[in-house]
Order: structure tokens, then sequence, then C-alpha cells
């Protein structure tokens, strides 16, 4: 008695009932003895097999293995023709399902098609399942021209604070613009609030001498993402609107906020107006319900981690602030650095930052300032780095001539230690402070590479540290007696480090991962299509980082980069596949442009 043909491996799950109804009324079944031939070199692709039992080896170098539920091979099968040959590597049964009812499937359902997508990129933003389609995450990606945005009104520069409020309440508005000869300032009702508190008399002072002249202003085409990002960054209640170079009007924080319930936006605000470490504990504990929120909405990982890293920098800069005094923050800087440097990291992970110091500036609180910074965040439920990459620990808290001689140390002896140092240093942000001492830093390391060009390869070579959790077979590689894979070494990582590695090849200085892709596409090492595959193959790994890392946390457990596969549904799996065959391709490019097998 043959096996019944399961439809719980993709594409076939993505089959109606009637569809699979219809697809068992075509299926045949086809015996191949051990070395024979299935379909040779250059002949017509009549159907689609699907392994029931056996082993099948095909491919172009014909080192592609297809075991049971594995099929092949849908290119061929859109395409009418097969240019590769595909033999039985043992005692092989075949479910056999001719072109035309696939070609018939694809046309009526189109997750099924893109199943057969060749472009892997493609074939990840196709298949990759959304949570729940929620509105906040599509008004999120609103246009700012769409949302209710409040009229401009000027007034003179000469015009008093009275003739301000006057303006305000006739026209139900919060702010005014101020022209001057030197340029337009803005009044609002935070100006005027502020006047009254000092006993000043709104008819006898100017309006100007109130008014913010840094102002803010973003495109009509942009995003409410964006503009929430603006506001959140600069700590602002307003941005100005334009249009081919002229304002529109105003978006005020309380329009952009009217229509999303328990946005990040107020996360930033509280962290603002903390005054206390108690206070900002508060604000930081909300970060994962807004995180949980905002992935069940639907929001694309890239776009979270954007808002948290935003978010995330603003409660480290506040949280030193609260600790140092004043006239410190001007002799020193605060970084982050590795994938909170990037902008990457959603979930809370080790504390990894850095003070830079100037040469001239000493201060004895300065050490117990620093130790009651990284207990804070230890509070705050960020844990110590094990490799103690915190600003409490001297070789991470030092002068900008000490950082020197450190980087010059890292670089003179590029064993494995050391180069990792480098390359969390090389995402290095700063968050306050004086952020000239850390441009004095990379010019001095920038200049040394010019000269030492050689380097690179070292720097490049920790992608070999991990093996791609791929097999020859396709198939994933787990280890540890709880049979998981390792997201974040197997995958994350080989991704990261290279796009980082050709970034400061090419002295590209952005931080991001994408932001780095989009210079380097196009270039000597990296094509547009290598560049889809990649942008869309780390956003799925972090996705799934994203996914079981947040379940993982609900479950109490500590990590978040390990993953049993055997949790995944069908269809995460069979992207995994596709996304890890990437990462090797990626490493055999790196490979080849380092030279790395020379090392």
């Amino acid at each position: 008695m043959s096996t019944p043909f399961d439809f719980s491996y993709p594409p076939f799950d993505a089959l109606t009932a009637l569809e699979r109804n219809e697809l068992l009324k075509h299926l045949d079944i086809e015996y191949y003895a051990a070395g024979s031939n299935i379909i040779v070199p250059n002949s017509p692709m009549l159907a689609l097999f699907v392994v029931m039992k056996g082993l099948v080896v095909g491919g172009v170098e014909q080192d592609v293995y297809f075991a049971e539920h594995e099929l092949f091979d849908g290119k061929a099968v859109l395409e009418g023709q097969c240019p590769h040959a595909f033999i039985a590597q043992e005692d092989t049964l075949l479910w056999r399902i001719p072109r035309e009812h696939i070609l018939q499937l694809s046309q009526r359902n189109a997750t099924f098609a893109a199943y057969f997508y060749q472009d892997v990129a493609r074939r990840i933003a196709e298949l990759t399942p959304s949570p729940h389609q929620l509105s906040q995450a599509t008004q999120m990606l609103s246009r700012v021209r769409d949302a209710a945005l409040s009229p401009i009104h000027y007034i003179a520069a000469d015009a008093s604070v009275l003739e301000a409020t006057q303006c305000l309440e006739q026209y139900q508005i919060s702010s005014v613009l101020v022209q001057t000869e030197q340029g337009s300032g803005i009044f609002t009702q935070s100006d005027l609030r502020k006047l009254v508190c000092q006993g000043l008399i709104p008819a006898q002072e100017k309006a100007a001498l109130h008014a913010t002249y840094q102002l803010l202003s973003i495109e009509s085409d942009a995003t409410l993402h964006q503009a929430m990002i603006l506001m959140i960054r600069h700590g602002i209640h307003r941005v100005l609107v334009q249009q081919h170079g002229q304002l529109i009007g105003v978006l005020e924080q309380l329009d952009l906020l009217a229509s999303l319930a328990n946005n990040p936006h107020s996360i930033g605000l509280q962290i603002d107006r903390a005054s206390s470490i108690d206070e900002l504990q508060t604000a930081s504990d909300r970060f994962l319900p807004v995180i949980q929120l905002l992935h069940h909405s639907g929001m694309k990982v890239t776009l979270i981690a954007e808002l948290i890293g935003e978010l995330r920098q603003k409660l480290l800069a506040k949280l030193f602030q609260l600790l140092a005094p004043p006239e410190m923050l001007q002799h020193v800087c605060l970084l982050v650095l590795g994938s909170e440097g990037r902008g990457e990291q959603i979930l809370r992970t080790d504390q990894d930052n850095a003070l830079i110091i100037a040469d001239d500036y000493q201060h004895p609180a300065l050490e117990s300032i620093c130790q009651q910074f990284n207990e804070a965040l230890h509070r705050f439920g960020y844990p110590p780095c094990p490799g103690g990459i915190m600003v409490s620990m001297p070789q991470w808290r030092k002068t900008v001539s000490e950082f020197k001689q450190q980087l010059n140390d890292w670089t003179y002896t590029p064993n494995g230690e050391n180069v990792m140092k480098l390359a969390i240093w090389v995402d290095a942000t700063a968050v306050t402070g004086n952020t000239s001492l850390l441009y004095t830093l990379q010019e001095h390391f920038n200049k040394w590479l010019d000269s030492n060009t050689q380097f690179m390869a070292y720097f490049a070579f920790p992608i070999e540290h991990f093996p791609t959790p791929l097999s020859l077979f396709s198939r994933l590689v787990t280890s540890g007696q709880q049979n998981v894979l390792d997201l974040k070494k197997g995958g994350l990582f080989p991704i990261t480090h290279g796009l980082r590695s050709l970034a400061l090849e090419a002295r590209i200085q952005t931080k991001n991962s994408y932001a780095r892709l989009a210079a380097l596409c196009g270039g000597n090492v990296i094509d547009e299509q290598m560049a889809q595959d990649l942008s869309e193959t780390l956003s799925y790994l972090q996705s799934l980082q994203l996914k079981y890392g947040l379940a993982a946390i609900l479950s109490g457990k500590a990590t978040i980069n390990l993953i049993d596969p055997a949790q995944l549904t069908a269809l995460e799996r069979e992207l995994l596949k596709d996304a890890f065959g990437v990462v090797k391709q990626f490493r055999s490019l790196l490979r080849h442009h380092f030279k790395l097998g020379m090392l």
C-alpha cells in the first residue's frame, strides 16, 4: 500500500482543500533503481517530482541532495526544460505531478507559486508569514501628508507674547512661526508656560526673544514612522511639514498619537521627563510590551529595530546624564558597541558600552559614576557583559591617547580575541557627551588602515569561526543535547561581520548593516541580486530571532539565539534553509575576496 501524500510540507500546505483533491487526481508514483537517471541534462521537464522514499542527487554540480518530502526541480518545471541531471542515489520512489497541473495551481494560488521563485530575496519576501496585520502597522507606514496637519500661522518679528497667545487661541493651534530678519522661529505653548513661570509679563515681552530657531522639518511623503523617529530622536512635540520646498503644515505629536495606541513615542517622552533612576526604570520596563505589540501588529523587524534602537540610546544617554555632573559631558563620550551600535538590537542582551575620556580631564567620581551606570542597567534587565565590555571596566574606560594605544595593540596583534574586540569597536556609536572624541579615534584608525591594507584579511577571518548549520544534504544541522542551532553564530554573524569588513575596507562610515549593504550594492563585490538576497535573508533571520526570542523570554529562558528546528513550522524550516544557503554563498564570496585561504 502506497504512502499517502503529505500536504503538511511546503508548498503543498498552501493549497486549499479543493486544490488538494485536484492534485491527488493527477498524482502518479514512479520507481527508480539506484544509479538510474531520473532526468537527463537539457531534456523537457514534464513533471514536478517529490521524493516519497529514497535519495536523489542533482543540481549544476551534482552536489544537491533531495530526501523524503523534498521536491525538484521547481525552476525547470516553470521553464519547461531541465539543464542538468537528476540521478537516484539509492532505490527511490517518487511522486510525479504533471507540469500542466503545477502551472494551473500556480496561476490560481499566489502563495503556492511563490515557492518556485528562484530569486531567494523574492521567495523569502513573498513567503515569510506576516503576523496579524493590525491597523497600527499600516498607519505607521502611512504618509505624513495623510495625517491631520495643523495650519501654519505667522506673526511679525516685533509681535508680543500676548499677540502670539491670542493667535494660538484664535486658531486653536499650539504653535506659531515668528518671522525675523535672521529667519523663522517657532513659539509654542511650552514657551508661553515657561515665560509665565518666570514671572514675565506677556504684553511686555517679544515672542521672537522666546522662540526656537533650530527648526526641524519633514517631507510630506515621508512615513509616520519616520516622523515618530524624528520626534523621538530630538525629544520634540511637533515637526514642520514641507512639500516641494514650501511649508504646508505642522504635524503635532498629539495628532500622530491619536491614531496610534500604545506607541513608542510615549516611552521617549517618559525618558525625557525622567528625573530619577526609578522613573527611568519605569520607562525601561515598557520596552518589552511595546516590542510585543509591534511584532504582533505585523511591523517589519527592521522598523522595530530602528524604533527600539533610538529609544534604547535615549535611555542610556539619559541614565548617564542623571549620574554625571553636566560639566563632565563636555570631556567624555559614552559609546554603545556591537549590535547596539548598529541599531539592530531589539531584545535586551548583555551590556556592550565604553567611555572615551579627554586626555586632559580627570574627575574623582568618574569611576563611581561608571560603576553606577552599569549597575543601573543590570537593574533594568541588561545583564553584565561576560567579556567585561562595560564602562565600569578600566580597559573600556580610557583616555583618547590610551584608546589609540589600545587600537594599535589590537591591530598589530590580530589574534581572534583582538579582532573581535576591534570588530565591536568599529560599530561604536556615540550616545551622549563630546562626540568629537570618537571622531578623533576613528580618524586615527582609518589612517593606520590606509597603510596596512593587508590587515583586512585578518579582520574578516572570524566569518570562518562558526560553520553554517546547513549540511551537504541541505538539512539543518543542530548541536548539543537539546538539538538546537544558533541563529547568531550560524547566520547573523557571518552576514553582519562580512558587511562590516567590506564597509571598513571601503571606508564606509555608516554602522547599520542594511545601510552598509545599500552603500556596497553595485560595487566590485556585491551585485544587486546578492544585495537583495542578503537583505531579505538578514531580515528573515532577525524576524526568527525576535519571534522565538520573545517566546523564550516569556517562558523564562535566558537565551534568544538558540532555536530548535522542530519548533519551526514547515515553511519556516524551508525558508531557513534558503537563508542559510545565502549565508554560505556570501561566506564563499568573502573567502575569495579577502583570500582567507592564504592565512
